[in-house]
């Protein structure tokens, strides 16, 4: 009938009571995220950071021999279309990477295997602000650096494609998250974030490079960014790029999995020896 609730026990129901735990969970993760990194450290750290990393690495690009890139765009248009893709994986990779050891650090993990909310669901919410912020970088080094390196009709086509930025966003957090559970495991967090980071910049195709190995092609195919930053270099030249989207989509999916089954193995252990910490 109009105006009946869901019964409790039905899908909808469920899924209705499961909102506020859900609003109450995003809510304390972006609270804590700005308790974390303040907006000071935004505007003076990691944005300036991000800026001069894609100056830099743009014109690295222009030393380098041909190579690298899908070759749909040319020139520094192309280099910097992928690096102000990668500046992302500053807090994407490296950011989300943290987020595990710092509660391990804090001790605050026990009282996750605890609760009512599973731990992976607080890992996600814990790190979709740095996905928000990766992003955000993105696109702020779009309009300050693109406007010195390649002028305001680039800027304007990148803009326009905030959407392709957003999808890789997600995908590259996924795989840093990933690093902060691998993290659990051994403490090495610091040394999984920046691998799985320099990965994405040397195979993503973000920074056009020397031709390399056939092997890292596999690898490459497996790593976010890599078609992300294939379909935005084919948007920018007119060509369909729906395929590589939605190939980064499926990658980003691939990691996500990893997550869950990282999470589950963590939570496993930690149960059977009694203890939260790693290694």
């Amino acid at each position: 009938m109009p105006g009946t609730a869901a019964p409790s026990n039905s899908p909808e129901g469920a899924f209705a009571g499961r909102l506020p735990v859900v609003r109450e969970l995003l809510r304390f993760s972006w609270r804590l995220y700005l308790v974390e990194d303040t907006p000071r450290v935004l505007l003076l750290s990691k944005a300036p950071r991000a800026v001069l990393q894609a100056v830099f690495y743009t014109l690295l690009a222009g030393l380098l021999p041909a190579g690298g890139g899908s070759g749909a765009t040319a020139g520094g248009e192309a280099a910097f279309a992928g690096v102000s893709a990668f500046v992302m994986c500053l807090s994407t990779v490296i950011g989300a990477s943290g987020v595990q050891p710092l509660d391990r650090d804090e001790r605050t993990l026990v009282p996750q295997l605890a609760g009512r909310v599973p731990p992976l669901r607080i890992l996600l919410a814990r790190c979709l602000p740095y996905a928000a912020e990766g992003l955000l970088l993105s696109l702020v080094t779009v309009v300050l650096a693109g406007l010195v390196l390649t002028g305001p009709a680039t800027v304007a086509d990148l803009l326009a494609r905030a959407g392709i930025y957003a999808v890789m966003a997600l995908t590259t957090v996924s795989l840093g998250a990933a690093m902060g559970v691998l993290a659990l495991l051994g403490r090495s967090e610091l040394l999984l974030g920046n691998t799985a980071l320099y990965l994405v910049l040397v195979l993503s195709g973000a920074l056009p490079a020397p031709a390399l190995p056939e092997w890292t092609q596999a690898v490459a195919g497996l790593l976010p960014l890599t078609h992300g930053v294939a379909a935005l270099h084919h948007s920018l030249a007119g060509q369909p790029f729906a395929g590589q989207l939605l190939a980064e989509l499926g990658v980003g999916v691939l990691w996500l999995a990893a997550v869950a089954a990282l999470v589950r193995l963590w939570a496993h252990r930690t149960r059977t020896r009694g203890h939260a910490d790693g290694g």
